[in-house]
């Protein structure tokens, strides 16, 4: 392991394209391995995204305020009959019917009418170039996963910067779940959105503590993934703010004020605001936010009963890990105690080392994890009804550990004298890569069990008579998931010495200045 991370790890171009690809692969194995259709409100987002690339950004209105109709071919509009098993565990996918690849036009609905276009510009193309449907449902869940595994890419490299630790490997591990994944996987905007802000907050960190020149690479992934991020859905200049507002309170004021003077920060802040505006505008002509539809309790519980019971009751979802397809496919026990155990104990080392600001900017991220559900939920269960899922907030989830992460590292969590000897930390460190490769391959495996043989029966019905089966089989996409993260983790461990020399763990880190 320490001769492939030597080959494949100490180039940062090198490495950023192998994160970059171990990821996507990750991804695309959950795309292919998922049934059509097989996401939230996935045929809804195929069909906006087939609109917009046609100059539909918006559609006619319908009787529910939340629905528009639009114009699309055929076989992208009878994607509506695919999910004829969503919300019940015990219905395979057999049931799907025949997909059509008849291309003439043809009138369709969508719950996403009214959403922000600019995710469905990005990932509506393959519907121009290819008239296969399954095969253009499939193109834009590739793509979703390549553009999501880029910012998570970039995510890793600004983390990086902090130096190559255990701890950030652990960040890594902890923010990454089976449920971004999964949702990296598939053609919906909240995967741009976590992987959007989870570059951003990263790369503002290393703006506001690490990096004095402001060097321009940086700006530019600052403002790209931020006006991304603005775009993504109706809550996301909201966490644009908030993640903006964290990166400011870990700051170091004289950073700040250097960084201030820099034309090129300015540039980044115009740009910055820009998407922000933009993003409310669309939000306010359109009214999304007040256009979700209505669902259980809209009417009928006070919005003071709302924050409470997402306070205490939903507070720690398990959408964070993974609650897969319509929210019929749970993660498997394994992944549930592996990610709360990694991310309990992140935050608990962070919160024992950290120091001032960094402190306080890992304070306030916890507040917005645990609170903005809440009052969200509170301002809409009027008219919306309880319409909040976990995966809604994971992009505060992944903020959480970032900024855990880099506290925990910048205030000596990862110091080599440790006492621990070297045999032991590489004995844990195959421990972790092995419960976390296995825990994000089974995550697959189970979903890919509830739709070949449903909830209700047996793993050995699964592997003796499976009644559907993705393309290549059950168990080549889990194992590519599992080789994909033992790659990530390969090429991102630290470097070390051999037994008989000096422990070095980081040697290549950026030497560290414990200012507040």
């Amino acid at each position: 392991m320490r001769r492939l991370s030597g080959v494949f790890g100490e180039r940062p171009a090198v490495r950023f394209l192998l994160t970059w690809l171990l990821l996507f692969i990750a991804g695309a194995s959950w795309a292919i391995a998922t049934p059509l259709g097989a996401s939230p409100d996935e045929p809804a987002h195929i069909i906006k995204a087939a609109a917009v690339v046609r100059g539909e950004l918006l559609g006619e209105p319908t009787d529910a305020p939340a629905v528009r109709e639009v114009i699309v071919p055929r076989g992208i509009a009878d994607s509506l009959g695919w999910t004829c098993y969503r919300r019940d565990g015990t219905v395979e996918a057999t049931c799907m019917p025949p997909v059509s690849d008849d291309w003439s036009d043809a009138p369709a609905t969508t719950s996403a009418g009214l959403y922000n276009p600019t995710y469905y510009a990005l990932v509506g193309w393959p519907s121009l170039v290819l008239q296969d449907t399954s095969a253009v449902a499939m193109g834009m869940r590739l793509v979703n996963a390549l553009l999501t595994s880029l910012f998570l890419a970039i995510a890793v490299a600004a983390l990086l910067k902090f130096g190559r630790s255990r701890i950030i490997v652990a960040t890594i591990a902890a923010a990454v779940t089976p449920m971004v994944i999964f949702l990296n996987a598939s053609v919906n905007p909240n995967g741009l959105e976590i992987a959007a802000g989870a570059a951003l907050l990263a790369s503002l960190l290393y703006l506001v503590r690490r990096d004095p020149e402001a060097r321009w690479r940086w700006l530019v992934v600052i403002a790209v993934s931020g006006i991304l991020l603005a775009q993504s859905r109706g809550l996301s200049p909201l966490w644009l703010g908030l993640l903006g507002l964290t990166a400011i309170i870990a700051a170091r004021p004289e950073r700040l004020g250097r960084l201030l003077r820099s034309p090129g920060v300015w540039i980044t802040i115009a740009a910055l605001l820009g998407g922000m505006l933009a993003a409310g505008a669309w939000i306010l002509r359109t009214g999304t936010l007040g256009s979700m539809g209505v669902f259980p309790g809209a009417g009928e519980v006070e919005p003071p009963e709302a924050f409470i019971q997402m306070l205490f009751e939903v507070a720690l979802d398990p959408g964070y890990i993974g609650l897969f397809g319509w929210l019929d496919a749970p993660a498997p026990a394994i992944a549930y105690v592996t990610w709360s155990f990694l991310a309990c104990l992140l935050v608990l080392v962070a919160i024992g080392f950290a120091r001032g600001r960094l402190l306080a900017a890992l304070a306030f991220a916890l507040l917005v994890f645990f609170f903005v559900p809440p009052i969200v939920q509170a301002a809409s269960i009027e008219t919306s009804g309880y319409i909040w899922q976990g995966r809604y907030a994971l992009v505060a989830y992944v903020g959480v550990m970032i900024v855990a992460g880099v506290a925990a590292v910048e205030w000596g969590a990862s110091s080599p004298r440790t006492g621990v000897p070297m045999r032991a930390l590489r004995r844990i460190d195959v421990a972790v890569v092995s419960i976390v490769s296995f825990a994000q391959a089974f995550s697959l495996l189970q979903a890919t069990k509830r739709y070949a043989v449903g909830t209700d029966d047996s793993w050995s019905a699964f592997f003796t008579e499976p009644r559907w089966l993705p393309p290549l089989g059950a168990y080549v996409w889990p194992t590519l998931v599992a080789a994909a993260f033992v790659g990530l983790f390969i090429t991102l461990r630290p470097r070390e010495p051999h037994d008989d020399e000096p422990m070095a763990e980081h040697a290549d880190r950026e030497p560290v200045t414990r200012t507040a």
